[in-house]
């Protein structure tokens, strides 16, 4: 029997909660996401006021799920 295909669409906060859930599941899990990072916008104005740096508030979709064996992440839009 095949395992279980799990599409994601978006790697916000519920999207990357869901996949981080769904690590220890024995199923195929696709995150797609139209940028290839997580971006923390309550902090926005911080980094326009060079409190921080925009590399602190952003960080690559990969390097999040990257010790999860069973996510693939791919980056995509839907086409208008």
């Amino acid at each position: 029997m095949p395992q279980p295909r799990i599409i994601i669409v978006g790697a916000g906060f519920g999207g990357l909660a869901a996949a981080r859930a769904l690590k220890n599941t024995p199923a195929e899990i696709t995150s797609i996401d139209r940028t290839n990072h997580h971006l923390f916008q309550p902090l926005l104005y911080q980094v326009a006021t060079a409190v921080l740096t925009p590399s602190q508030i952003a960080t690559p979709i990969r390097s999040i799920l990257r010790n999860q064996k069973n996510v693939t992440v791919i980056l995509a839009k839907s086409r208008e």
